[in-house]
């Protein structure tokens, strides 16, 4: 955790104070940061020198071989001081991928750093445009067998990591008007559909998008939540305060914006504990990948036993059937389907 962030907890702010000053001092930080890479693109003005080139170590969230994370959201526990500065995104339910289309080729990346599958697209840096990369974070629904796009680190030669939300989103949309990525072709075998973004400075916009139900055409998709982006915050490979989540059976009550009333809650929600539910949420969900593990663990220690007669006699078949399941729900964790992107009903009991 960062310094400055431990001094805040050390100051015993509730989890929503919190938040606030987290987002405040991530946003100056990411301000300075772009302003001393603007200043170090600037030639010097003494003749003969140039600027020199700003060293470029290993991106945060290195795993299994590729550089890069998605961008993970925090539950949005307070009401922003200016909703204005934020956009709003519905979420659909299914599993969280990033998409790297690099060197003629196209690949799909879980949350874990789990290479999922390839194809061809026809994406820049696949057929497209083999220089450059593009790397979209997307949610991949199964049924319709298609990546729809919340955000992108890159596209083609741009880096968009440090630009700014609105910018990465403009931009995401530019190029999706110029090209169909949604058509199934010999060369973009999979289909991309850009998740549409409201600026809550529109306010009949998201209020039209808020009671409109389902969100998704025919309700497919179907709606997971929504996620909050601060317009000018720049793509980090972790966890963020500058990007928040609810369910849309929260938002009234953490917002004070109603929405559809076909948005139904778990019944163990109760609208005056909006905060507690979020805490049992995550609670529950922690606890479920801890046993998670361990059957997992146990699974592998019963793989690894040998096999005699007498030792196939002293385990159950129906305990040992049932761990190997775990290896399919370890799985899925990895494939990032239990988490609050979770394909199945939000409850407090867990996914």
């Amino acid at each position: 955790m960062d310094s400055s962030f431990q001094e805040l907890y050390k100051k015993g702010l509730d989890m929503g104070e919190q938040q606030k000053q987290r987002q405040k001092e991530l946003l100056k930080q990411q301000k300075l940061r772009r302003q001393q890479e603007q200043d170090d693109s600037r030639p010097l003005q003494k003749p003969g020198k140039t600027a020199p080139k700003k060293k470029k170590g290993r991106r945060s969230g290195h795993q299994k071989g590729i550089p890069y994370r998605p961008q993970l959201s925090e539950w949005l526990r307070h009401k922003p001081e200016d909703l204005s500065e934020w956009l709003l995104v519905p979420c659909p339910a299914g599993k969280r991928f990033l998409v790297v289309a690099s060197r003629g080729i196209t690949k799909a990346y879980s949350k874990g750093g789990w290479m999922f599958m390839d194809w061809r697209s026809s994406l820049p840096g696949d057929w497209q445009l083999q220089k450059g990369q593009t790397i979209l974070d997307c949610v991949y629904v199964e049924d319709a067998d298609t990546f729809y796009v919340l955000d992108a680190i890159a596209f083609g030669q741009q880096d968009l990591q440090e630009c700014e939300a609105s910018f990465r989103f403009y931009w995401l949309r530019a190029r999706f008007e110029e090209n169909d990525y949604a058509k199934i072709s010999e060369h973009n075998e999979k289909k991309f559909k850009l998740l549409d973004h409201f600026d809550f400075e529109d306010t009949s916009a998201v209020e039209q998008a808020l009671h409109k139900y389902p969100i998704f055409p025919e309700n497919k998709p179907v709606l997971d939540g929504f996620l909050f982006y601060h317009k000018e915050a720049s793509y980090v490979c972790r966890e963020t305060p500058l990007v928040c989540w609810l369910f849309p059976f929260m938002m009234q009550d953490v917002l004070g914006l109603p929405v559809s009333k076909s948005y139904e809650a778990p019944e163990d929600y109760q609208p005056s504990h909006v905060l507690q539910y979020m805490d049992t949420f995550d609670r529950k969900l922690a606890e479920h990948r801890k046993n998670l593990k361990e059957q997992k663990k146990r699974v592998n220690e019963l793989e690894q036993a040998p096999h005699t007669m007498e030792a196939d006699e002293d385990v159950e078949s129906d305990e040992y059937d049932s761990l190997k399941r775990v290896l399919d729900q370890q799985r899925r964790l990895e494939m990032g389907e239990f988490d609050m992107d979770c394909a199945e009903p939000p409850s407090a009991d867990g996914c």
